[in-house]
């Protein structure tokens, strides 16, 4: 015998049974843009990923235009630097140059200076002893020294009551009727009144041709006047007018040139009667 119950039958007519959903455990709110456990954060799609082999050459090109850059800049540098070192250079030599040639210039210059100083002392030692010279004495017998390197000419001796005339000049007198002809002294003792003499060369100082001033010699024994400036055309000198009794002694200097000689020259004068 079976004991076991029996399981009723299905009723045909009866409402079909929901099944009842299971428990679920209670959440906390979710605050927007905080993850919480068990809840899912999207992912944001990536970058495709590069290639190892392209970002390798990418690197080559970049270091490549740098070290070009770099040569450039170096290349400039040492062009300017060599351009610069030329300039210098050249600059440098022309200075040495000049400072060569001015040191020439100079020794040269120098050398020539020295060589016009022991001329000119050697033409002064030449000159002495002075020599001396002495006029007519019916003239006065006018008397001074003169450098030893001059040479005299009497053109005219004072003989028959003439005027007296003498010409000096350095190593040679050159020829009186030359108009041309300069001299370092003309002695002349004319035959006029001092006053007569003396008005010929006034009227160039009232014209401004002549300067005059006062002169004397062996002490105060011999006094006249002192001319300076243009004699005549072409001769620009100095004149010297002294009395001697009824005549009147010149004496002239044709050229600069020979005024220290003629200005010692003037400072040995004497009257011997």
């Amino acid at each position: 015998m079976n004991n076991a119950t029996p399981t009723p039958a299905p009723n045909p007519f009866a409402a079909p049974t929901m099944p009842t959903p299971a428990p679920q455990p209670a959440t906390a709110p979710v605050s927007a843009g905080v993850p919480t456990p068990g809840m899912t954060t999207p992912i944001a799609p990536s970058a495709p990923a590069v290639a190892p082999a392209a970002t390798a050459g990418m690197t080559d090109k970049k270091n490549a235009l740098i070290e070009t850059i770099i040569l450039i800049a170096v290349c400039v540098i040492a062009a300017v630097a060599i351009v610069f070192a030329v300039i210098f250079l050249m600059k440098y030599n022309e200075l040495q140059n000049n400072y060569e040639s001015n040191k020439e210039l100079a020794v040269a210059e120098a050398r020539k200076n020295q060589a016009d100083v022991d001329k000119a002392n050697f033409e002064e030692q030449e000159k002495l002893p002075r020599t001396p010279f002495t006029g007519p004495s019916d003239y006065g017998s006018i008397s001074f020294e003169y450098p030893k390197t001059w040479s005299v000419y009497v053109d005219s001796d004072g003989t028959n009551n003439s005027d007296y005339k003498a010409y000096f000049k350095p190593a040679w007198v050159d020829p009186v009727s030359d108009s041309a002809s300069r001299y370092a002294l003309r002695f002349q003792i004319l035959n006029r009144q001092y006053t007569t003499v003396q008005s010929d060369y006034e009227s160039k100082v009232k014209n401004g041709e002549m300067t005059s001033s006062v002169f004397n010699a062996d002490s105060n024994r011999m006094t006249g006047i002192k001319y300076e400036g243009k004699i005549e055309e072409g001769i620009q000198g100095i004149v010297v007018l002294v009395k001697v009794n009824d005549k009147t002694a010149i004496f002239q200097m044709d050229a600069e040139v020979y005024r220290k000689d003629f200005e010692e020259l003037l400072k040995s004068l004497r009257r011997n009667s």
